[in-house]
């Protein structure tokens, strides 16, 4: 691993800057993290409030100060349209779970298939990872679709312990 969460990481792509979240995005957090529409296919519970933003973003902060958790803000042309996390992070198995979010109005654009092939290669080359996770909802088509597009393989033997509407795909290294 040549990464020590000493300095959070920036990642950049063409169009988007990939960063921390502060205390200035409360706001933002509060939309992407409460909007019916954004988390459809998502049961965790919706953040309801400021307080519970501000929390959410110590409480990221937390875990990424315990090696945990990575958690960014996609910002494209200086606004805040999603999110992305690399979360349930052990350097000892090598792995990590991935998680996402998009607002509405930039679905269908690439950005999302932009951001997480950054923050991939980041996890594989960065933090030596050798699987990557994620758990999506059954009828999530789209998330499903962006996962296989990058590689993803559906695992039908394994189920979610949480929700049993999940689905579980996995990334293996190829670095």
């Amino acid at each position: 691993m040549n990464f020590n969460f000493a300095e959070y990481p920036v990642l950049k792509t063409e169009r988007l800057i990939l960063r921390k979240a502060t205390e200035l995005d409360v706001a933002v957090v509060l939309g992407l993290r409460s909007s019916e529409e954004i988390n459809k296919f998502v049961a965790t519970k919706r953040i309801q409030n400021l307080e519970e933003a501000s929390a959410f973003i110590a409480s990221c902060n937390s875990l990424y100060n315990q090696h945990k958790r990575i958690f960014w803000l996609i910002e494209f042309q200086n606004q805040i349209i999603g999110s992305i996390v690399l979360h349930n992070i052990s350097k000892v198995n090598k792995y990590a779970e991935i998680g996402y979010k998009l607002k509405p109005k930039f679905h269908q654009k690439g950005f999302m298939s932009e951001a997480l092939q950054k923050v991939i290669t980041f996890g594989f080359k960065n933090l030596a990872l050798t699987t990557i996770e994620a758990f999506t909802h059954k009828n999530n088509i789209a998330s499903i679709a962006l996962l296989e597009k990058h590689g993803f393989v559906f695992l039908p033997q394994r189920k979610c312990s949480t929700f049993n509407y999940n689905r579980i795909f996995k990334l293996e290294s190829k670095f």
